[in-house]
C-alpha cells in the first residue's frame, strides 16, 4: 500500500524506463539477487512501521482512558463537593404542624386568636 501511495502517479513508460536502468546498473545475473534482497528489506521495512503503528495506536488508547478515568475522578470529586455544599446550606424542614387535640383544638404553630373583634376591641 505504501508503495503504491509513492508510486501513484508513475505510468508504464516509467515503470519500463526504471527497470531498464535497474537492469543495466545491476545487471542480468544479480538481477534476481538484489530483487530477493530488496523484499527482504522491504519486508523488515513493513514490519517495523507496523509495529510502530502499533506502538503508537496503544499509547493513544492508554492515554485516551488516563483522560477518561482523570474526568471521571474530577466529577466524582465535583459530585462530592456539591452534595457536601448543599448539605451545609440546607435549611432544615419546618416542624410538621401537630394535629389538633381534643383538649387544645387550636394549633400551637398557627394559633387563631377567635376572641378577638373585627373592630380591635
Amino acid at each position: 500500500m505504501a508503495l503504491a501511495i509513492i508510486f501513484d502517479g508513475v505510468g508504464f513508460g516509467e515503470w519500463f524506463v526504471l527497470l531498464a536502468v535497474v537492469l543495466v546498473v545491476v545487471g542480468p545475473k544479480r538481477l534476481p539477487s538484489a530483487a530477493r534482497k530488496f523484499g527482504q528489506y522491504y519486508a523488515k521495512f513493513r514490519r517495523a512501521a507496523d509495529s510502530f503503528k502499533r506502538q503508537i495506536l496503544d499509547m493513544d488508547t492508554e492515554l485516551a482512558n488516563s483522560v477518561r478515568d482523570a474526568a471521571r475522578e474530577v466529577e466524582n470529586a465535583a459530585n462530592e463537593v456539591t452534595n457536601a455544599a448543599e448539605d451545609m446550606f440546607r435549611i432544615p424542614d419546618p416542624i410538621p404542624p401537630s394535629p389538633p387535640s381534643p383538649d387544645n383544638p387550636v394549633n400551637p404553630v398557627n394559633p387563631v386568636d377567635n376572641t378577638a373583634s373585627p373592630d380591635g376591641n
